[in-house]
């Protein structure tokens, strides 16, 4: 069971966001959610998907950037704790620019939420590892 939490946790960079994009499908087929949004807001969505596309890009050059002693990175690289973060960061940051791109050269306002939401999930796994990695040092 720890073998398949572990494997969860090292692929949580696609599987969350898999998961949150099937979910949003099903909650739209039946519910006709994300169809009835504005563009308004839609186009608020995307301000936000790019202010949080520079959040990911500031941690991932803060985070490379930081100097760790050669302990702390044998450590970080035994648990995986550091491929899991930089998984998280890169596919968060390719949501992103794919929302940007959706929103610039197709109008589908439910794919641009259900990817934002991809995005956004990446963003909190990110997050998270972050509070983990922190204890690290």
């Amino acid at each position: 069971m720890k073998k398949i939490i572990g494997k969860i946790k090292y692929f949580s960079f696609i599987l969350i966001p898999i998961v949150i994009y099937i979910s949003l499908s099903l909650v739209d087929m039946k519910f006709n959610i994300l169809s009835a949004l504005s563009e308004d807001k839609i186009a608020n969505l995307v301000n936000i998907n790019t202010a949080l596309m520079g959040i990911l890009l500031t941690i991932l050059t803060i985070y490379i950037s930081f100097p760790k002693s050669e302990r702390i990175r044998e450590k970080m690289k035994k648990s995986k704790h550091n491929d899991i973060l930089l998984n998280n960061i890169f596919i968060g940051i390719v949501f992103f620019i794919i929302v940007l791109i959706l929103w610039l050269f197709i109008p589908s306002k439910q794919l641009i939420v259900k990817i934002f939401c991809c995005g956004l999930s990446n963003m909190v796994i990110t997050g998270y590892y972050i509070m983990v990695l922190s204890k690290f040092s």
